[in-house]
């Protein structure tokens, strides 16, 4: 922006035309400015003067200064001067040009010029500087700059929702001040906080006004306003127990059983604040909520019905209100819970000697007192097992032993049933027959421990003879060996039973005993060949492996007596023995033998063996090992 100016003409050998400008005044109120400008002759020319005319001057396009009179045109001449007052725009800027002629020497136009400049802006506007965030409750104070001062027709401030219009309406503020406070009335700042009745926060626009000669302009900022300290608000808050079985229990309806009485709550007086409308009440017991939604701003008692509460003691309710903008306040109130779960018993149950038809029944039952007020009544019946018909129910004592009846040459069903003032439970269990701890059969001459004898001459456990069999030890017979093709080979022999008897040294054989025997070993295959092993006419079964040397099985033979064992000439003799088989049986492959083991037993004689061999085992699954 110039506050002066100039610009020179073409010339003519050397002489030409300055003009030059000043910025004498401007005015506010009419927003004008007003220039003084010169034109005059200037440069050094070969002559002193020149004859010169046709002069014409225009400045913001309008011609000041127009002859066709020649004058002697000297360096420093004055052609012409004046003032010029020239209207700026609405908004105070002004840009303006001028240019000058004349026919220097010549009567024709030969010297031309011209320049353009920007003048200083006039203030037509107070303009907002600096304004605040605020709360509802504050009155935020805007700072401005008023260059215009007195010059201004008015100066107002107010504060707008959307910029249609004044909300806060505008009031006036000091034309040659720098700030002003609005001083909100509570209706103002109710109008701001109605404004924005789902959320804390609002935006809005300050605005300064500035009304020169009946033309406003506007300032604006945008800021927010948060509106604080409106957390809705409740009275009191009151529970009861709305089921009326329990309350007949207990006679209060401040008290809950656990899983049994049916809370309600009663919150008074709930209120939405400062323009907020209420959006939901929800009540959490143990972590549970219930909730409800409302309306309007304002209840004066909301009941909620919560249900049953799972506590076994007593505990805190919390209630949380919350309104339209998400604010939200809590109350707490204490529950006084009493705990409740199904009856529970010990039992006992047994037959007198665990024989008798005479048994015993005690039921020590386990069950809430509520405080006192709980009763407990106990009750049972009786089927043998098998049938589908109960006897009819009898009562019991608590804790009390009571002698029933129970057939001991049966087994029998029972069903107790606890059953308190809010609900039963029962438990089923069985009686068997009477089985003595010990019994002596003098017919079979058999002793049975805890079970009657079934077998002659026998000393059984629950139905287990427990001397049938008496395990001796056991020897390896045989380390290991391989069949490389399949074949069956005696690998080693002795006399008569001495390649196993040796077993039995210094062992007496108890009258009705007998030496028995069985076969184990290691084995593995590397086809679809069974490895197996043997005793004369005793063999175990086989195994398949189909695979290398660490996948192995166990093969084995069923218990055979001495006296079931056909004599054979022994390996590489004459006289008759026992000898020990190694069988490779199948198409192909080989056959490896580890840790071929026989196993001693007194047997009784009157016990009978399986005599034929079991049915070959393939472990492998049908498929090579891999």
């Amino acid at each position: 922006m110039a506050n002066s100016g100039s610009f020179n003409t073409s010339g003519y050998q050397g002489r030409y035309l300055l003009f030059s400008w000043s910025l004498s005044s401007q005015s506010i109120e009419n927003n004008t400015s007003t220039i003084s400008w010169t034109l005059k002759g200037a440069g050094n020319a070969s002559s002193s003067w020149y004859n010169a005319g046709n002069f014409k001057v225009v400045i913001n396009g309008s011609t000041v200064y127009s002859s066709s009179t020649r004058i002697k045109l000297y360096n420093g001449t004055v052609v012409a001067s004046g003032n010029l007052t020239i209207a700026h725009n609405s908004d105070g800027s002004k840009s303006f040009s001028a240019s000058a002629q004349a026919g220097i020497y010549t009567v024709a136009v030969n010297c031309t010029g011209s320049g353009s400049w920007a003048l200083p802006t006039i203030s037509r506007s107070a303009t907002i500087t600096s304004a605040p965030n605020f709360t509802d409750v504050q009155n935020p104070t805007i700072n401005y700059i008023n260059s215009a001062g007195n010059a201004v027709s008015s100066l107002q401030a107010c504060i707008s929702l959307t910029g249609s219009t004044d909300n806060i309406s505008y009031r006036d503020i000091p034309k040659t001040g720098t700030s002003y406070t609005f001083n909100l009335t509570e209706s103002e700042r109710n109008i701001l906080r109605a404004a924005s009745p789902n959320s804390n926060t609002l935006s809005v626009i300050f605005y300064v006004k500035t009304v020169i000669n009946g033309s406003a302009t506007y300032s604006t900022l945008n800021r927010t306003m948060t509106i604080v300290n409106a957390n809705p608000t409740i009275s009191g808050v009151s529970y009861r127990d709305t089921n009326s079985r329990t309350t007949a229990i207990t006679g209060d309806n401040q008290k809950l059983i656990q899983n049994n009485s049916t809370a309600a709550f009663t919150i008074s007086s709930l209120t939405a604040l400062k323009y907020a409308t209420l959006k939901k009440i929800e009540i959490t017991v143990n972590s549970e909520p219930v909730s409800e939604t409302l309306s309007g701003s304002t209840v004066s008692n909301k009941t909620v019905n919560f249900g049953v509460i799972n506590s076994s003691s007593n505990l805190n309710a919390t209630i949380k209100l919350t309104d339209s903008r998400d604010n939200s306040t809590t109350a707490n109130i204490a529950l006084n819970m009493l705990a409740w779960s199904l009856p529970s018993a010990i039992i006992t149950c047994t037959r007198k000697n665990n024989y008798y038809s005479e048994t015993d029944l005690n039921v020590n039952a386990d069950y809430s007192s509520l405080g006192g007020a709980n009763t407990i009544t106990i009750q049972y019946q009786t089927k043998e097992s098998g049938s589908s018909s109960w006897s009819a129910l009898q009562s019991l004592q608590d804790d009390v032993t009571t002698t029933i009846t129970l057939d001991n040459t049966k087994a029998w069903d029972l069903k107790v049933i606890l059953t308190d003032r809010l609900g039963s439970s029962s438990y089923n269990f069985s009686v068997d027959k009477g089985i003595p701890i010990v019994y002596f059969d003098r017919v079979k001459r058999s002793v049975g421990f805890n079970c009657f004898p079934s077998n002659e001459g026998s000393v059984e456990s629950g139905g287990l003879v427990l001397d049938d069999m008496i395990y001796i030890g056991s020897q390896t017979l045989l380390d290991e060996y391989t069949l490389s093709t399949p074949q069956t080979v005696k690998v080693l022999g002795s006399y008569n039973y001495s390649l196993i008897d040796g077993l039995f040294s210094g062992i007496n054989i108890p009258s009705g005993y007998e030496r028995a025997y069985r076969l184990t070993a290691q084995v593995s295959t590397n086809n679809e060949n069974y490895a197996s092993i043997g005793i004369n006419n005793f063999q175990s079964n086989g195994v398949r492996t189909w695979s290398g040397r660490t996948m192995r099985g166990i093969c084995g033979s069923w218990y055979f007596k001495e006296s079931d064992i056909v004599l054979e000439q022994t390996l590489n003799y004459t006289r008759n023995g026992t000898n020990l088989y190694l069988y490779n049986e199948g198409s192909t492959g080989e056959a490896y033998f580890y840790n071929v083991t026989v196993h001693g037993y007194l047997i009784k004689t009157t016990t009978v063996l399986p005599t034929s061999r079991a049915a070959d085992e393939d472990i492998s699954g049908g498929s090579p090992a891999s």
